[in-house]
């Protein structure tokens, strides 16, 4: 599907950034589309995870998430 983009009166400048942009953009796509599925199984990638987690700084922050912290006070 083509699109147009209508770009009159914007600086060349801006012009050729844009041009870049989708060129950058539509090799991300046909790169990402090549990409081979992933082989790992939904354990393996739960295990990745929360490795990446781990690798992480714990922050002190508690935050109550319940629903009477979330809704109190609106009319329930």
């Amino acid at each position: 599907m083509q699109q147009t983009i209508y770009v009159t009166d914007l600086p060349e400048s801006i012009v050729n950034d844009l041009r870049q942009l989708v060129s950058t953009l539509r090799n991300r796509l046909h790169a990402t589309a090549a990409a081979k599925p992933p082989t790992e199984s939904p354990a393996e990638w739960a295990a990745r995870l929360t490795a990446w987690v781990e690798r992480h700084p714990k922050r002190p922050v508690e935050f109550d998430d319940s629903r009477e912290a979330a809704c109190g006070g609106r009319g329930e």
